[in-house]
């Protein structure tokens, strides 16, 4: 009796998630936009610490000359993410599925990220990044082929006008993410190893980026 008893108010509850997630759809895009920052962070911070420490740049503007190109491959793949996961619509998935995607694509992002910082404070060579950055890329190829991403997509018409739009919403971002990292980086000593100081400066710069860059996308680029 006390299983039976459990199940249904469980069985009510995801039921009623369910319900609200369909009610309130941006719920789930933000989940999912908030996932796939985190991957796109990652793949900022591996290329930006790879480079740099290939480059032996850890401050001020050239640090931010490097961050245009790691912020750029973020931005790019940031596109095909939120185009065919984030704001995909048809993407009508179970609670459990929603869960489970999330927590994976949350949680690459989230080694990735942890690696870096430990390689930071280790002071690791150039090669330690790269192979961060080789396991990356082949764990994301399997998630975007296993969630079947590419099967929904817009009309041929609607392509190039949104990701003109979509150019212009990133590269504000980039700007704001690049200049609040070239600031914080040189007028801002957070710890002492510079590595280390280099990738907090990052987050900061990441979050209030991130920001701006959610209002864009929903606003202006993959509205309904």
């Amino acid at each position: 009796m006390d299983t039976i008893e459990q199940t249904v108010p469980q069985s009510t509850m995801a039921n009623n998630l369910e319900g609200l997630l369909a009610r309130k759809p941006i719920i789930l895009q933000l989940l999912r936009f908030a996932a796939i920052g985190v991957i796109n962070t990652a793949l900022d911070f591996v290329v930006l610490n790879f480079i740099s420490k290939s480059l032996n740049v850890s401050e001020g503007l050239k640090l931010g000359q490097v961050n245009v190109i790691s912020f750029s491959l973020a931005v790019v793949q940031s596109y095909f993410w939120n185009r065919y996961w984030a704001f995909n619509t048809q993407q009508a998935l179970s609670l459990w599925k929603n869960f489970y995607r999330l927590v994976l694509v949350g949680a690459l992002g989230a080694l990735a990220v942890v690696f870096v910082l430990i390689g930071a404070k280790v002071a690791a060579a150039p090669s330690f990044y790269f192979i961060i950055l080789l396991v990356f890329i082949v764990a994301e190829l399997a998630m975007w082929i296993g969630f079947g991403l590419s099967k929904a997509a817009l009309p041929e018409s609607d392509r190039s006008r949104q990701f003109i739009i979509f150019l212009i919403v990133s590269l504000i971002g980039l700007a704001i993410n690049s200049v609040l990292l070239s600031l914080i980086s040189q007028h801002y000593a957070i710890v002492q190893n510079a590595d280390l100081n280099k990738n907090l400066a990052k987050i900061l710069a990441t979050f209030i980026s991130l920001i701006w860059n959610f209002i864009g996308y929903k606003l202006f680029v993959f509205k309904k």
